[in-house]
């Protein structure tokens, strides 16, 4: 009885005909996340030019009032810059500073 021989070509093409398949479906995803991430750019970058043109709105004597009357709402994100912290009064301030006891002028 003789070993049938395998067409060793034939399971070759077949093998990278499936891995073509696989490698074409990464390539779609993968083009797919790099629009997504373009995306994400063009949306931060909006945002950030959408602030700047309104705080420079506001600056140049326009009131979020008057703003919003002629239908441009404040900005969804804050302006680019430092972010700001709330102001502490000053009583509460040296409020927390320790307090020391006078000493007792009791002499034993």
């Amino acid at each position: 009885m003789t070993t049938p021989l395998l067409d060793t070509d034939r399971i070759e093409a077949a093998a990278r005909a499936l891995l073509n398949d696989k490698i074409t479906a990464v390539r779609v995803l993968a083009e797919a996340r790099q629009k997504r991430q373009d995306a994400k750019t063009a949306l931060t970058d909006a945002e950030r030019g959408d602030t700047t043109a309104y705080a420079a709105a506001l600056k140049a004597g326009w009131t979020a009032d008057e703003l919003k009357r002629v239908g441009l709402d404040g900005p969804t994100k804050r302006a680019p810059g430092r972010p700001r912290s709330p102001r502490r009064s000053t009583a509460a301030a040296t409020s927390t500073a320790p307090t020391v006891a006078p000493e007792s002028s009791t002499a034993g």
